[in-house]
């Protein structure tokens, strides 16, 4: 994955084969194996085997291999790590979360798992979906932060919706009105104050590509990495929508390498282009080339 990035995760529905053999065929960088909203309560028992047997037996071409759990408070989610573990997913999606306790039961039902199963510690991790209920968007911070497993959140409008009695969540120029708005920034702050990737949530329309490729530029100005998708049109979209511009990236890599340079000099503010540039945007230029896929460079001391 260090080439790809974690620019696009697809959503696959759990226990439908040919769905699932159409996605190992697309560019997505990462695929979530539904056992949530994709599978109904009737059919979930017999559908994580199936789930496993996909993570132990498929070719996933380098993929990282997501599993959505249901809630871990509901009659479900205990249930799906327990049957699906086994087949060393990547990590788990974690849907609803109410709070951060909810994000901790999840981390140490796993602790035990992995040790039954003869996993490292700590190697399965979580991407909380942070806003699908009012009590997880009012502590989104402690969602983000809630365990060391976490590499990134996401978040959600339309359980959120659900739950407040939302009449829309849009308005006629397709922008989003205030409380979606709200999930949809705060999501990224949190990210960003604990220091995890922020993945955009689905765009909903799957026909309009172009209110896609809008609304993932706007991700990108606010900080998110990467979004999730739910139809394989909408992967090529998101992948070129996250990917720096050749030129951008061959600047952040020039300015990376004349920030190694000043240092050696001691010096960590200089003009750079006919700007002067310091420590924010060395971070900014890293952010960039994380982005394109390439590795951080060694920090070798001065300022952040």
């Amino acid at each position: 994955m260090a080439s790809r990035g974690r620019r696009s995760l697809h959503f696959v529905p759990g226990g439908n084969e040919r769905m699932v053999a159409k996605a190992l065929t697309l560019p997505a960088d990462g695929l979530i194996l539904d056992l949530e909203d994709a599978v109904p309560p009737d059919r979930k028992p017999t559908t994580r085997p199936i789930v496993r047997r996909w993570l132990e037996k498929l070719d996933f071409g380098g993929r990282e291999r997501w599993v959505r759990m249901n809630p871990i408070t509901g009659g479900f989610g205990r249930a799906d790590l327990e049957e699906t573990i086994g087949g060393r997913p990547d990590g788990y999606v974690v849907p609803k979360p109410r709070g951060a306790a909810d994000v901790r039961a999840v981390a140490q039902a796993l602790d035990r798992l992995e040790h039954r199963h003869g996993i490292p510690p700590g190697a399965t991790r979580l991407l909380p979906i942070a806003t699908e209920t009012p009590a997880g968007l009012l502590h989104v911070e402690e969602v983000a932060a809630a365990s060391p497993r976490i590499i990134a959140i996401s978040w959600g409008i339309e359980d959120l919706s659900a739950a407040m009695g939302l009449g829309r969540v849009r308005d006629g120029a397709g922008k989003y009105l205030d409380i979606p708005r709200y999930a949809r920034v705060m999501c990224a702050v949190a990210a960003a104050a604990a220091g995890v990737e922020a993945l955009d949530t689905v765009y909903t329309d799957i026909a309009d590509l172009d209110g896609l490729r809008r609304e993932c530029e706007d991700a990108v100005q606010m900080g998110f990495t990467g979004k999730i998708s739910i139809h394989p049109n909408q992967i090529a979209v998101i992948n070129e929508a996250f990917r720096p511009p050749p030129e951008v990236v061959e600047e952040a890599r020039a300015l990376v390498a004349a920030f190694e340079e000043a240092r050696q000099r001691g010096v960590y503010a200089f003009a750079f282009k006919g700007q002067m540039v310091d420590a924010p945007h060395l971070a900014r230029a890293l952010k960039i080339l994380a982005r394109a896929g390439e590795p951080a460079r060694p920090e070798r001391g001065g300022p952040p």
